[in-house]
């Protein structure tokens, strides 16, 4: 390799964790104490800048049986461990709520040097050489002084950690080595690839590599082996079939023909535009995409009232995530237009290869599922599943190895999913302003700001009821912003203006609020009774006609289907303030008056 890690400003401090854990000072290494003390440093540098829950670090610890001493022996460690590396420019070790967090510069840790080396091949890649993406890919890579954290493997929570890393250095090796082969470096390659290959066989861009490698060295017909090779362990292990990539690159070799790699490898990408009004979710994308490109979790379920724009933020962070899944990304809807679950064919159809799809439609449904994670098992892609109902529809899909990963949107939390979730909360008063002024012009909301505040707040800042009443806003561009908030005061009138062709939010607040058993529809219908959207425990009792006890189950049934909210802050259930969106108030106001008016609640 001909990089190097940046060695410009070498702190004092360093940390490795890409090879057995380390800790440096001065050149020297020092002693980070006995097996559990380690652990907890490990745990910690795994999760740099980030908060690891004290519950966390005792699982690592103790692995489900914790002593009751645990606490106590944890903050001993840490104690300690502050002793053994110092403060830093300020506390390397914080405590916060629920857990510790310990602050660390990337130059100071190899696994964040390495990523930010990554990072900047990235970026390299869209403007210079083949040489200059090699070579910083080639520094990174030589930060690997083994596997990571190797010989604290057994406990779960660095597992994890080290899986992660472990794919992060695989994908680097692959932009590394499809680097130098453009250059026709591969002959160079041959043995690493070779290397690299033994340990994952099944991996198809490292396979076409090793294969293109081979050519540039005039070894074609150890090339063609190689596909033999893949070929047999797919049938034997996966009883599948080579991709249609592969499959074309084997011909092209069996010709005397090799295709530019990046030709051979160009990923699909099968999403919807970028949305282009997308503003006020800076830090919800960060989450998302940190959480994805990381490799931290491989499902990601995106959460949140209807109108916070779940599908709109899943579409741009899978833009966004293009470099990090080199075998496409897809999105895929689970429903038709009038909210009937799609066919498993037409699922699966959506990212499935044309070959193995030609296959998995002469099978059965389950055959066809099969099939479908299979594929995503031994690739590295994206798939965004939109407006999951329930965890049935979507679980027969995910995979359960690999490099791919998933993004799910849906109102409702699907608990029973291992993922980490995302829960959208509305846009920020000054967010939603913006978003306003883009559509009908920032003179016109500056000229009269306090209505303009009203409109949005009205509108429970979601971005869905934002975007129709800016539309709604552009078209009757004569009537005051003052006079036009006066409109939206009134309940009843609020859902009449939210109109915008064949989108309606009552059709929409329907669809969603349908999909409930009957009684959750009739304790909607009872909360419309309440005085306002912002109410307590005691005011649902009572409109319930329950106890506290049964409304609590009620409201966390509700909070479940994203039909109600509670602010972020912990508190005894019995002092919590429930808010039910603007918009779904005003739809169950109207359940309200027709279940008084003797319709019933549908």
């Amino acid at each position: 390799m001909t990089g190097s890690p940046p060695t410009a400003s070498r702190p004092e401090l360093r940390f490795g964790i890409l090879g057995p854990m380390r800790v440096e000072a001065h050149g020297g290494s020092l002693d980070a104490g006995p097996r559990k003390q380690q652990i907890v440093l490990a745990a910690l540098l795994c999760h740099a800048n980030s908060l690891v829950s004290v519950d966390a670090l005792a699982e690592a610890l103790w692995l489900g049986s914790p002593p009751r001493t645990a606490r106590k022996n944890i903050q001993v460690y840490l104690s300690t461990l502050r002793g053994v590396i110092g403060t830093g420019p300020g506390p390397r070790i914080r405590h916060q709520t629920g857990g510790y967090v310990l602050h660390v510069e990337p130059a100071e840790l190899d696994s964040l040097c390495f990523e930010q080396l990554v990072r900047d091949a990235g970026r390299l890649r869209r403007v210079e050489s083949p040489a200059a993406v090699a070579e910083a890919l080639a520094g990174a890579l030589s930060l690997w002084r083994g596997k990571a954290l190797d010989g604290m493997r057994d406990v779960p929570l660095l597992a994890s950690a080290a899986k992660r890393l472990d794919r992060q250095f695989l994908a680097a090796i692959e932009d590394w080595a499809e680097a130098e082969i453009e250059m026709d470096c591969g002959a160079s390659m041959v043995e690493r690839l070779a290397e690299v290959a033994q340990q994952h066989p099944l991996r198809e861009r490292l396979r076409i590599l090793q294969m293109t490698a081979l050519c540039q060295a005039g070894r074609q017909p150890e090339a063609l082996a190689v596909y033999d090779e893949m070929r047999r362990a797919l049938a034997h292990e996966l009883g599948l079939s080579p991709s249609s990539a592969l499959e074309s690159f084997y011909q092209s070799v069996l010709r005397g023909h090799v295709p530019a790699i990046r030709t051979a490898s160009r990923p699909p990408r099968r999403l919807p535009w970028d949305p282009p009004n997308f503003t006020g979710r800076t830090e919800t994308t960060r989450q998302l995409t940190d959480a994805v490109a990381r490799g931290k979790h491989r499902l990601v379920v995106v959460t949140g009232p209807l109108g916070t724009g779940k599908t709109a933020l899943a579409v741009h962070a899978a833009h966004q995530l293009g470099d990090r899944f080199p075998d496409g990304r897809f999105f895929v809807r689970l429903h038709d237009a009038d909210g009937r679950p799609r066919p498993v064919e037409q699922v699966v159809a959506e990212f499935l290869p044309p070959t193995l799809l030609q296959a998995a439609w002469r099978g059965r449904p389950d055959d066809q599922l099969l099939t479908g994670r299979r594929w995503l098992e031994r690739h590295r892609a994206l798939v965004v599943l939109d407006d999951a109902r329930r965890e049935s529809e979507i679980r027969p899909l995910l995979p359960e190895t690999g490099d791919s990963a998933v993004i799910v949107t849906a109102r409702s939390r699907l608990a029973s999913l291992d993922a980490f979730r995302l829960t959208i909360p509305p846009l920020s008063v000054h967010a939603a302003l913006e978003f306003l002024q883009e559509t009908i012009g920032a003179r016109r909301v500056a000229a009269d700001p306090h209505s303009a505040e009203r409109i949005v707040l009205a509108t429970g800042l979601l971005p869905l009821g934002l975007s129709l009443v800016a539309e709604r806003l552009a078209l009757l561009n004569h009537v005051p912003l003052r006079e036009y908030a006066a409109r939206l005061t009134g309940t009843p009138s609020l859902l009449d203006e939210l109109n915008a062709g064949e989108t309606t939010i009552r059709l929409r607040l329907a669809e969603a609020i349908s999909e409930l058993p009957r009684p959750a529809r009739q304790w909607v219908a009872r909360l419309g009774m309440l005085s306002g959207a912002v109410f307590t425990l005691s005011e649902a009792a009572a409109v319930l006609d329950a106890d506290e006890r049964t409304a609590v189950r009620v409201l966390e049934s509700l909070l479940e289907a994203s039909l109600i909210t509670v602010p972020g802050t912990e508190t005894f259930a019995h002092a919590v303030r429930y808010e039910m969106p603007p918009l779904t108030y005003a739809y169950a106001r109207e359940m309200a008056a027709a279940q008084a008016g003797g319709s019933g609640v549908r």
